[in-house]
């Protein structure tokens, strides 16, 4: 499909197409409503629901497929190029979040 077309469904079939790319991504609850315009001009997108982004983002591909490209840094200042596979952007997640957690 066409981005063009996918745009058009996302406009004109707006619930139906949401549901369709939420059901992509793992929820630990399903939401109720993919849009909640009941209170303009405020909306809340998948209301009721409950997902967790790093899981999503990092957790799932690191079990499904940890030696996949997840992240490549390129800095043309310094001619510096680092790439992470899956599991190792996770293990710097996690890294990462030990010090947060350590400095409260």
């Amino acid at each position: 499909m066409s981005y063009r077309a996918l745009y058009k469904r996302s406009i004109h079939e707006r619930d139906a197409y949401w549901a369709e790319q939420a059901s992509r991504i793992h929820w630990h609850r399903p939401f109720d409503t993919v849009c909640d315009v009941s209170h303009p001009p405020f909306v809340k997108w998948f209301d009721g629901g409950l997902t967790n982004l790093c899981h999503n983002a990092v957790d799932r591909h690191a079990a499904e497929r940890p030696d996949d490209r997840a992240l490549v840094y390129i800095s043309t200042e310094t001619n510096e190029e680092k790439s992470y596979s899956f599991i190792e952007l996770k293990q710097e997640v996690m890294r990462v979040a030990a010090i947060m957690q350590s400095l409260g």
